[in-house]
């Protein structure tokens, strides 16, 4: 869900940006800091965010939908890093790893690992410091 005009702080020098965020499947274009030129999305705090798409007796299609729904809302509405996924370890769980590959090949997550046989950890931005990719 996209926010009109969001306020948005320059991760490394502290401006502050109203802007609109894009979305991730678009972060090749990339918004930057007036100031410093900074990227304004890609920059990370390090943090993690977790969402449970598998216990709600979701269906595939809507454990999908949700998985889709949180890394749009991690990627515009906070500086994470890591978009922690519980999926279980079903028919949703290979769903999942089935998309993030997609998403990965095609350059909109950075990457993803399963943490555990019901835990995903996708990563959408970059650790602080150590670069692009």
């Amino acid at each position: 869900m996209t926010v009109p005009g969001k306020q948005r702080e320059c991760l490394n020098c502290g401006m502050q940006h109203r802007l609109t965020p894009g979305s991730i499947l678009d972060r090749c274009h990339e918004q930057f800091c007036s100031k410093c030129d900074a990227s304004l999305w890609e920059l990370s705090d390090g943090s993690t965010v977790t969402v449970d798409i598998a216990h709600n007796k979701e269906t595939v299609a809507e454990a999908l939908a949700k998985c889709n729904l949180a890394l749009e809302d991690a990627w515009q509405g906070s500086y994470a890093s890591e978009l922690r996924i519980i999926v279980g370890g079903g028919l949703i769980r290979d769903a999942v790893l089935a998309e993030l590959y997609f998403r990965h090949q095609s350059g909109v997550v950075r990457g993803y690992r399963e943490e555990n046989r019901g835990a995903i950890l996708v990563t959408i931005r970059d650790l602080p410091g150590h670069g692009a990719f």
